[in-house]
């Protein structure tokens, strides 16, 4: 058992090295000669503390004066006096700055407020970082072990997806090729580094790329049918005026927004099959392929309406602001199932679920192959 043990961590320790690696590659060859985060378009020129509000009523330049002390820089301890503007029609719903709060500025040197510099933003990440920093103890006190690993894992993720992927696109690769590699590479190496070398890894890695398949599939023939141009958004229309060497395709976009979407769902439930039916293998003295894949897709079934309500209630969320702007202002159901908005919210919903419905079996039957090759073999050494 300490055997395997000590097996099984030196396997995770390579593939924490080798994802190290590869993140590491894929960033020098996305990168090229690109340079994220210019000073030249950094607007940020102090942080400071709030130590009085002169006067909580605008000026006539429609700014608040309030005074603080720099924290940070070559003004660092000076008390100066910076404005915060307020736009009449946000204005009720616009935090007004108040003493305490540690505030970002720029330089008003150029506009009339009645103050040389202005409020650019509040300081908002340390609120945030305090939040994941208790997301993290979290993990380790319930995870333990594999909270350490899932964090890990969690960096390998996010760091994949903002130093490799994003760079790529931004230096003209092939987004379809892109997010598809990285899908790949995110779905074995989270496998890997939380649940360890096993045949349970192994079937709900398969079962994740048939998915994941599954839902490329659909999303690039649906993309034809219903014309899909990527043009869905204010933010898609500043990204066709970026300044790149090749242009931003935006239907790769949309196309590469879905199987990321899908991913996480997609993975999360051939895990919890592939677990499932490995309990069942463990405990179960003798079970036959059909059997387990008939075990697995009832368990399938009694999570995969959780998870499908899981990802369209994700979506919903996340663009529920827009949904409320589009029932206000369309003039009519129609004008508004027809939108493309719409539609590409409904594309990522439905390919996301089917990709689910997909990997239920395709798990499944890669547990009953890899589960009862693995105990033939267990009896035929015994």
């Amino acid at each position: 058992m300490k055997r395997s043990r000590k097996k099984e961590n030196m396997i995770i320790l390579f593939t924490v090295l080798i994802s190290c690696l590869l993140i590491y590659a894929g960033n020098k060859i996305a990168m090229k000669d690109m340079d994220f985060f210019n000073k030249e378009n950094d607007l940020i020129k102090a942080k400071a503390e709030v130590t009085a509000v002169l006067d909580e009523n605008a000026n006539e330049y429609g700014a608040i004066i309030f005074q603080c002390r720099v924290l940070e820089g070559d003004l660092q301890g000076e008390i100066i006096s910076a404005g915060q503007t307020l736009d009449p029609s946000t204005a009720s719903s616009t935090k007004t700055v108040e003493k305490g709060d540690i505030v970002y500025l720029g330089d008003a040197s150029e506009y009339e407020i009645g103050a040389d510099w202005f409020l650019y933003e509040y300081e908002r990440f340390n609120g945030i970082a305090w939040l994941g920093a208790a997301f993290g103890l979290l993990l380790l006190l319930f995870g333990r072990s594999k909270g350490l690993r899932t964090i890990i894992s969690l960096t390998f993720t996010c760091a994949t997806i903002f130093f490799v992927f994003i760079p790529a696109i931004i230096s003209g690769y092939n987004i379809y090729a892109s997010s598809i590699l990285v899908c790949i590479f995110i779905t074995f190496m989270a496998l890997l580094i939380v649940q360890g070398p096993n045949s349970k890894t192994l079937a709900a890695g398969l079962g994740c790329i048939g998915g994941l398949l599954v839902v490329s599939l659909i999303t690039l023939g649906m993309s034809e049918i219903l014309k899909i141009s990527g043009l869905i958004d204010d933010d898609s229309y500043f990204l066709l005026y970026l300044e790149t060497a090749n242009p931003i395709n935006l239907k790769a976009i949309v196309f590469a927004a879905i199987i990321i979407g899908a991913t996480g769902a997609i993975l999360d439930i051939a895990v919890d099959i592939a677990a499932a039916l490995s309990e069942v293998h463990r405990h179960a003295s003798k079970r036959s392929l059909r059997q387990t894949i008939k075990s697995g897709i009832t368990i399938g079934q009694d999570i995969v309406g959780s998870m499908a309500n899981t990802l369209i209630l994700a979506y919903i969320g996340s663009s529920l602001a827009m949904i409320l702007l589009l029932l206000v202002h369309t003039g009519s159901a129609e004008d508004l199932l027809n939108s493309e908005l719409i539609i590409v919210e409904i594309l990522q919903a439905l390919a996301g679920s089917i990709g689910i419905l997909f990997t239920i079996p395709l798990t499944s039957i890669s547990c009953g192959i890899l589960y009862n090759k693995s105990k033939t073999d267990a009896e035929a050494i015994r």
